[in-house]
């Protein structure tokens, strides 16, 4: 009798701690902040496209600062202090200079504004031309 109890009040504490962890969870639609970086290669040119997409919500992204860079650390071009009202911002460039045989990233850093709060985001590829 005595085991059939301990089972019944253990059973009973599982199912109370599981519902009282239950209730502190907040559903919250799903939403991220996404990125897209595409480097290529015409001639002697580097072709940049940058987008950066803020979650449902956001207002402003500020702060952008794009860098393409040789893998040597040589800077090949910076773009700074770019921004975009709404949740999108998109970027296409194109700049000389680079050789072929050589490695080269394209990076990105940036705040997302969205509820009030910043976010900072960044990213980048590499590609070998």
């Amino acid at each position: 009798m005595k085991r059939i109890l301990k089972t019944f009040v253990l059973c009973i504490s599982i199912l109370c701690l599981t519902i009282s962890a239950s209730a502190f969870v907040v559903i919250e639609p799903f939403s991220i902040n996404t990125h897209s970086l595409t480097l290529t290669f015409s001639g002697n040119s580097a072709n940049c496209d940058v987008t950066i997409s803020g979650a449902s919500g956001t207002t402003r992204i500020d702060n952008v600062t794009i860098t393409l860079t040789e893998s040597n650390g040589t800077q090949i071009n910076q773009w700074s202090n770019l921004s975009a009202t709404g949740s999108r911002f998109t970027f296409n460039r194109s700049t000389t200079t680079v050789v072929q045989g050589r490695t080269y990233t394209l990076s990105f850093s940036a705040t997302i504004h969205r509820n009030g709060v910043a976010t900072p985001i960044s990213g980048s590829i590499t590609r070998t031309y």
